[in-house]
């Protein structure tokens, strides 16, 4: 599950999607997975100033492809 395009976004969606907590700090830095509907791409949030908006469609692993190295179930496979 990766957060909504739109909408009002909250730390607990954040939380939900991402698992580092409930603080914009605990996410600076930290790896993202996003699509642009053919591929999978990965960025890193700003180490400060960032947005809730940042969050917008990116997820903390690769939902669309279930390339991700975590193991972590959410593969849906």
């Amino acid at each position: 599950m990766a957060v909504p395009s739109s909408g009002a976004v909250g730390f607990s969606t954040v939380n939900a999607v991402f698992g580092y907590g409930n603080h914009m700090s605990q996410y600076a830095g930290r790896v993202y997975y996003y699509t642009n509907g053919v591929s999978t791409l990965t960025g890193n949030f700003p180490t400060s100033n960032f947005h809730m908006s940042s969050f917008y469609g990116k997820s903390g692993h690769d939902e669309w492809n279930c390339a991700c190295a975590c193991d972590c179930g959410n593969c849906g496979k």
